[in-house]
């Protein structure tokens, strides 16, 4: 039930954004035509991207459960905390560089994938970009939530999501206001900030239920510094090849490729992960040989 609650909360949290959203924006004087084409596009376009990452902390957190839940209740916390570690570690190498990706390419991707709607891909692109952090903010806190749940503290996650929805509903409200009338951007922000709040929550309660000890370089700066670089070198190969070719589709995937190379080749480079713990991603022997190869390990 817990474990449902906390699920419940998390997707409960978009109908009581549409109802405000709505209602404001028509006190505002906004017509229902353009309420109703900004929530489109927020919920087809810009969650439609974000939720594919956010998955796959979802699946993470699950995977990890079980072997945490062992550990936990054979009393071995050093086993406990090492899971923790390894699993934050994981959903953070992969959740960094999607934020990054997503603001960057916000655009192509939806003009690819949404070619009949361009006019609005705009404004998608400009969601992306305000809101693709939530990526990072929403796979840490989905992770947080499985392993809290894994040490039996199966409260916890739905006390976090209940606060954190309140302080969200606010928050809302506030950036709707007549003060900064961000309109569906507010909507954005607000999300973002649930996640936020969440992931602090449930880091607090992790420390005070196993001893965890969250190591902050490997774990977030590096991973940030190395998808900025990755941002960086691959908008300006597809700026590039766009000029050259006027073929986005073709710009984006090349571009694309070197994204995936060189946020590998910084995280490396960086000492953000060792040959221990690539031995636990998947295919992780054949990268070792191959980072060897390259001198990067």
């Amino acid at each position: 039930i817990p474990v449902l609650l906390s699920t419940t909360i998390y997707n409960i949290s978009g109908i009581i954004d549409q109802g405000i959203f709505k209602q404001v924006a028509l006190l505002q004087g906004y017509t229902q035509n353009d309420i109703d084409v900004w929530w489109g596009v927020y919920t087809g376009k810009y969650k439609l991207l974000i939720n594919v990452p956010i998955s796959i902390a979802s699946a993470m957190a699950a995977s990890f459960v079980p072997v945490l839940t062992g550990a936990y209740h054979r009393d071995d916390m050093e086993a406990v905390r090492g899971q923790i570690n390894l699993s934050t570690r994981f959903i953070m190498v992969v959740a960094f560089p999607c934020a990054v990706g997503l603001a960057v390419f916000g655009l192509p991707i939806f003009n690819i994938l949404f070619s009949s709607t361009r006019a609005t891909n705009a404004e998608a692109s400009l969601m992306m970009y305000v809101g693709a952090v939530a990526v990072v903010f929403y796979s840490l806190s989905t992770l947080s939530n499985g392993l809290l749940q894994g040490i039996d503290r199966l409260k916890i996650p739905v006390i976090n999501a209940a606060v954190s929805l309140v302080a969200h509903v606010i928050v809302l409200i506030i950036l709707l206001m007549l003060i900064f009338r961000l309109n569906i951007h507010a909507v954005v922000l607000a999300n973002t900030f649930f996640a936020l709040l969440m992931c602090f929550m449930n880091s607090m309660a992790l420390k005070k239920y196993s001893g965890f000890k969250q190591e902050i370089k490997k774990t977030f700066i590096i991973p940030a510094i190395s998808s900025l670089i990755m941002g960086v070198i691959s908008y300006i190969v597809y700026f590039i090849l766009y000029k050259a070719c006027h073929i986005e589709i073709i710009a984006f995937i090349l571009a694309a490729i070197i994204a995936v190379i060189s946020y590998a080749v910084a995280l490396l480079l960086l000492k953000g992960l060792t040959e221990d713990e690539l031995r636990h991603f998947p295919k992780g022997t054949l990268i070792i040989k191959v980072a060897k190869k390259c001198h990067l390990l």
